[in-house]
């Protein structure tokens, strides 16, 4: 999986998963045939073992097929098992996430430079048989969250200003349990910004109760995965990380080199073109919360 991290909080997204498994199995190709399919070849889509991961390799068989592929989906596990089977041409196409992936290749490698987080990947990654498209627009990665009413009421819209905010009046945070000690978390608030943290909550990462925990002002910040879908559905706002503390995660088409090509590379950051924010967080929303089949969601997605 992408952020060992990422692991909290997806328990309440396992039926989704389920769905999306039986909807794909560990090797399918029905992900809404249109196009002239197969015409351009087989590809096998690898999926991490998680709901949004499923999701993104949906979308991109679907955008394949649409293309003219024969495109199929392989389910996986985690980072340490997909990159080597991209590597050795075990599947083709990767939804994956930049910053995660860059560290994967060279550990801390990632820094608050987009641009040259991308080069670096693509640097690293060329060495191992794999070429990198376009990102996304879309991130996953971890987020600071306030109420909006907090945010209105304070004029706080980023991490520097809720540091500034906390000067006066010091904040509790919620987050998982590791995050205590983590530097991308607590420790890095406070080093990175000088936030001054008063009390720390532990929460369930990306549940509704840790939304409720921030409307009911039991913390006034929380940490959330940029992603997720409850964040759609309540009045919260996602601070900006101004000083990078973690590095965007964009999601971005990996292929393996022998299959790359000016035609599937068009088909893919075509599709990687329309994976805004927005769109990510409506989906997770549909699959996570509304409890709508994953293949469903992608169909119509790619249209």
């Amino acid at each position: 999986m992408r952020k060992t991290r990422r692991v909290i909080g997806l328990i309440s997204a396992a039926v989704v998963f389920s769905l999306g498994l039986a909807a794909c199995g560990g090797d399918s190709d029905d992900n809404g045939d249109s196009g002239d399919s197969g015409s351009k070849g087989a590809i096998k889509v690898g999926a991490f073992n998680f709901p949004e991961s499923l999701l993104l390799a949906n979308i991109y068989a679907d955008a394949l097929k649409k293309a003219g592929y024969d495109a199929s989906i392989t389910q996986l596990t985690t980072r340490e098992v997909v990159e080597p089977a991209l590597q050795k041409g075990d599947i083709d196409v990767v939804p994956e996430y930049l910053s995660s992936t860059l560290n994967f290749y060279q550990a801390g490698a990632a820094s608050s430079d987009d641009d040259a987080n991308l080069a670096k990947l693509k640097q690293l990654t060329e060495a191992k048989g794999v070429t990198v498209y376009t990102p996304a627009p879309a991130t996953d990665n971890y987020a600071y969250v306030v109420s909006k009413d907090f945010s209105d009421t304070n004029s706080v819209t980023s991490l520097s200003e809720l540091a500034e905010y906390t000067k006066k009046t010091p904040v509790t945070l919620g987050g998982p349990q590791e995050c205590a000690d983590r530097s991308y978390c607590k420790p890095g608030l406070e080093k990175t910004y000088g936030m001054k943290i008063g009390g720390f909550k532990v929460i369930v990462l990306s549940s509704q109760p840790a939304v409720d925990g921030l409307l009911k002002n039991t913390y006034q910040v929380a940490v959330f995965n940029s992603s997720d879908g409850v964040l759609a559905t309540n009045p919260v706002l996602t601070l900006k990380d101004d000083k990078g503390l973690n590095p965007n995660d964009y999601i971005v088409p990996t292929v393996n080199a022998k299959k790359s090509t000016p035609e599937l590379q068009q088909a893919l950051d075509g599709i990687s073109a329309k994976i805004t924010q927005d769109e990510l967080l409506r989906m997770n929303k549909e699959t996570q919360v509304d409890r709508r089949p994953v293949d469903k969601v992608a169909e119509d997605f790619v249209g």
